[in-house]
C-alpha cells in the first residue's frame, strides 16, 4: 500500500549553543519524524528538521553566521531554539548566533519558539554564561513565550504542540484564500513529493532510497486542459519520462513527474504551470519549490 501524498514542506531551522546534547537534537528529529507519519497527510504537511551542524557546507570569504542566515536561516519556515546553561559565543553583531537566529526569523515575520532545558546544571558549567543566558531569557519575555523541559517527555511534547500549532495556522490561511474570493478558481499548482523505499545491497546493508516527484494539482472546481509547466533552474534536475502536455485535469485530482537529482541540482526552484480554463483564458500559476 502506497503511503505517498502530495504536501507543502516546512524547514524547521534547529538553533542552539553547543551545550544541548545530541540526544536532545535526536529526540527533536524523532518526534518530526513521528509527527509527519501520523499528522503529514491530514495537513498535507511535511516538516524537514535542519541545523547547521549537518545541514550547512564550508564557505571561504564570509562571515560563518553570514553562511549560516543564507544557505538554511533565510529559507527556513520556522525556528526552535534550544537553551541549557550556555547563551553562546557573542560577538560584535549580536550576543550569540543562537540570539542572533532567533531575532533575524523574528523580525521576518516566522514562528520561533524558545525552549529551556531544566535539567540540573553540571558541575562545570561556565558560571558567566548562566549568568548571560539568564538575562538574555528575562529580556525576551515581553516578546517570546519561553517554555522549558526537564526530559524526554516533555520535550516531544513541546515540539509535538509547536508542529501541531503551526499546521493548524497554515491550514486556516489556506482556508482563508479559498473562501475569501470565491469567484476565484485557485487552478493548477505544482508541489514535490517524495516516495521511500528499502532496499537491501549484495552486503546485506539496508539502504533507504527516496524518489522525488513534481506533481501537479488541480485545486479548482472546474477540469483544467491543456497544461504544461517549466521549472527554472533545471540545472543537473532533468524530468525523466513523459513530459508531453496533459490534456485535461479534473478538479481534485494530480498527475506527477519523476525528478532526477544529483549533487548540482538547485536546493530550490521556480515551477511555473500553464493551462486553460473553461472559458477559454491562458491562466499560469508559479510556486518556489525545494525537492530537499
Amino acid at each position: 500500500m502506497s503511503m505517498a501524498y502530495a504536501s507543502t514542506t516546512l524547514h524547521l531551522l534547529i538553533s542552539a549553543p553547543q551545550d544541548i546534547t545530541e540526544g536532545d537534537r535526536a529526540i527533536i528529529e524523532r518526534s518530526v519524524s513521528r509527527w509527519n507519519f501520523n499528522y503529514g497527510r491530514q495537513f498535507q504537511l511535511t516538516v524537514l528538521p535542519i541545523w547547521w551542524g549537518e545541514h550547512a557546507s564550508a564557505e571561504f570569504g564570509e562571515h560563518p553566521q553570514d553562511v549560516i542566515n543564507r544557505q538554511l536561516l533565510d529559507d527556513a519556515d520556522l525556528a526552535l531554539a534550544i537553551f541549557w546553561t550556555r547563551l553562546g559565543t557573542g560577538s560584535e553583531r549580536a550576543l550569540s548566533g543562537t540570539a542572533e537566529e532567533i531575532e533575524r526569523m523574528a523580525e521576518a515575520g516566522k514562528t520561533v519558539s524558545v525552549l529551556h532545558c531544566a535539567r540540573a546544571v553540571p558541575g562545570n558549567s561556565n558560571l558567566e554564561q548562566q549568568i548571560a543566558l539568564r538575562d538574555y531569557l528575562a529580556s525576551i519575555k515581553t516578546k517570546a513565550l519561553v517554555m522549558s523541559y526537564a526530559n524526554e517527555a516533555e520535550l516531544i511534547s513541546r515540539v509535538d504542540n509547536l508542529l501541531s500549532r503551526q499546521a493548524t495556522q497554515f491550514m486556516a490561511k489556506v482556508s482563508d484564500s479559498k473562501t475569501g474570493s470565491p469567484d476565484q478558481d485557485l487552478g493548477v499548482w505544482p508541489s514535490v513529493d517524495f516516495r521511500e523505499r528499502v532496499e537491501t545491497d549484495q552486503k546485506g546493508r539496508v539502504r533507504t532510497r527516496r524518489s522525488h516527484y513534481i506533481v501537479l494539482t488541480n485545486k479548482g472546481t472546474s477540469p483544467a486542459r491543456d497544461i504544461s509547466f517549466s521549472i527554472d533552474p533545471d540545472d543537473g534536475m532533468i524530468l525523466r519520462g513523459d513530459s508531453e502536455d496533459i490534456e485535461v485535469l479534473a478538479p481534485e485530482g494530480d498527475i506527477r513527474f519523476p525528478l532526477a537529482l544529483s549533487m548540482g541540482s538547485p536546493s530550490k526552484f521556480n515551477c511555473t504551470v500553464k493551462w486553460t480554463d473553461p472559458n477559454g483564458s491562458a491562466r499560469e500559476n508559479v510556486a518556489t519549490l525545494r525537492p530537499i
